[in-house]
């Protein structure tokens, strides 16, 4: 039986999941699985192919997916955010990146499968710099990609091991095997700063303090902001 050609997109019902799908909907060029660890809203599952209740971590479920869907495109959005991730960073740090290590598997699983390269696109986020204070922060001025990476959260940490292990993928995998051959992930990542939504409320950043802010204003409602002036 021949599988369904699809992208996957991981942690659907985020921020990003939201506006990511109903925009792949209206290109009408790919078919949809999503996957997150809760049920997606009605109107979100309608617009894809296939919906999966569950875990980046869980391989099983991984595999039964690639075993009915012929997945091209990874849009990896699934990760514990940087709030929650400092109350159980234990977690986080298995979530986050072994769940991308996961994914980057499966990525390579698939490219040899396909036999062409799987696209892998990952969001990471400004976290993963570290300036030590916040007199350094204001004496630093614009910050070059490979400035300042020394992240203090286990969100940033994470972010930032997880870009190393895209490039390791994309150019290095198995590079001493005796038949070395590239892994056929195409690794693309971009940091994020704090997002703003007008769809979705916002769901355990540190800099969600922003939309939380025009949430509570459009529901008239008053708020306190957690960050210092």
């Amino acid at each position: 039986m021949a599988r369904k050609p699809a992208v996957l997109v991981t942690g659907a019902n985020g921020e990003i999941g939201h506006g990511l799908i109903h925009r792949l909907a209206d290109l009408g060029t790919f078919d949809i699985l999503a996957l997150d660890v809760r049920p997606l809203e009605t109107d979100l599952a309608r617009r894809c192919a296939a919906t999966v209740v569950g875990d980046v971590l869980d391989r099983h479920l991984l595999d039964r997916a690639m075993g009915e869907f012929e997945i091209s495109v990874i849009f990896h959005l699934a990760a514990i955010l940087s709030t929650r991730a400092e109350f159980v960073p234990e977690t986080a740090h298995e979530v986050n990146v072994q769940g991308t290590l996961n994914l980057l598997h499966l990525a390579v699983e698939e490219a040899r499968s396909i036999g062409r390269p799987v696209k892998f696109l990952f969001p990471s986020s400004i976290a993963v710099y570290g300036l030590g204070n916040l007199s350094a922060k204001r004496a630093a001025g614009r910050v070059a990609e490979d400035v300042g990476l020394a992240p203090i959260t286990m969100y940033g940490c994470g972010k930032l091991y997880c870009e190393h292990l895209g490039r390791y993928y994309a150019r290095h995998y198995r590079q001493l095997a005796a038949q070395s051959q590239p892994a056929g992930v195409d690794f693309r990542s971009i940091r994020f700063p704090g997002l703003i939504s007008a769809f979705t409320t916002p769901s355990g950043g540190t800099s969600d303090y922003a939309p939380e802010m025009l949430h509570a204003a459009s529901r008239r409602r008053p708020y306190a902001c957690f960050v210092r002036e």
